[in-house]
């Protein structure tokens, strides 16, 4: 395949994005190193596991564009369709799309709004259109995408009737990305309950840390402490890593 365009599951991350997680991760870490052990050195230490924290990330990112992409196609989708609909070929659909997006997105720093101008590109310079639309469903390996990249192909090469095939997939593929999106709202709210339950532990241990003078002082001068308040942070880590499992369904 032509290697043409941007490749979805890949991600550089920017020097500014590498340095602000570094700093969130590891000064996180830190303050976590205080509240749990109370020692400087140990919380030093612990905050340089914070580099672990950079492939999450740049996962993290990946999922958001990627999501951010389907719901852009979503919508090049519903005006390619109202084209086809008129009567217009699917050549002449991908540019009336992409003037159509310049509407929504007038900054063109949309993703799907830089694809349709790659494609309509393509096809200028004689690259057949289902081969085009194939390369990009390719790059973005977005299910929804695939699927209507191998529709239209087997459409054309079968000789049906592309219009009315086209119409309807794309129907039910706009649904589908709706009932994902409204999945994805209801998983957005749990993702913060999450978080705030990750985040408990840190402020009660903080807070009797603080308002009881000397209580936690075992905890923090012994051996036999700061194995407990390891084993604690263990399971603490373990909780999150689990439910950020559950909490990433692919929808």
């Amino acid at each position: 395949m032509e290697d043409v365009g941007v490749h979805y599951d890949q991600y550089k991350m920017k020097p500014e994005e590498v340095i602000l997680t570094l700093i969130v991760a590891m000064g996180f870490l830190f303050l976590v190193g205080q509240i749990f052990y109370d020692n400087l050195y140990l919380s030093l230490f612990l905050s340089l596991f914070g580099v672990f924290y950079l492939p999450v990330r740049k996962k993290a990112l990946i999922r958001q564009r990627k999501n951010l992409l389907n719901l852009q196609f979503k919508d090049a989708l519903y005006f390619i369709s109202v084209s086809l609909s008129a009567g217009k070929s699917m050549e002449t659909a991908l540019i009336e799309a992409q003037k159509a997006l310049k509407g929504i997105y007038p900054d063109g720093e949309s993703d799907m709004l830089k694809e349709l101008d790659l494609m309509n590109a393509r096809i200028l310079m004689s690259v057949p259109t289902e081969k085009v639309i194939q390369d990009f469903a390719e790059r973005a390996q977005i299910e929804d995408i695939k699927s209507f990249a191998d529709v239209f192909s087997i459409s054309r090469r079968a000789g049906a009737n592309l219009v009315e095939v086209i119409k309807n997939t794309s129907a039910t593929i706009r649904e589908k990305i709706e009932v994902k999106q409204e999945i994805e709202n209801i998983i957005t709210g749990k993702r913060l309950e999450q978080k705030i339950l990750t985040v408990m532990p840190f402020a009660m241990v903080f807070f009797i840390k603080n308002t009881s003078d000397g209580f936690l002082d075992p905890l923090f001068t012994t051996l036999a402490g700061r194995i407990v308040m390891t084993v604690a942070l263990g399971m603490i880590a373990a909780a999150w890593l689990i439910s950020r499992k559950i909490m990433n369904i692919e929808v």
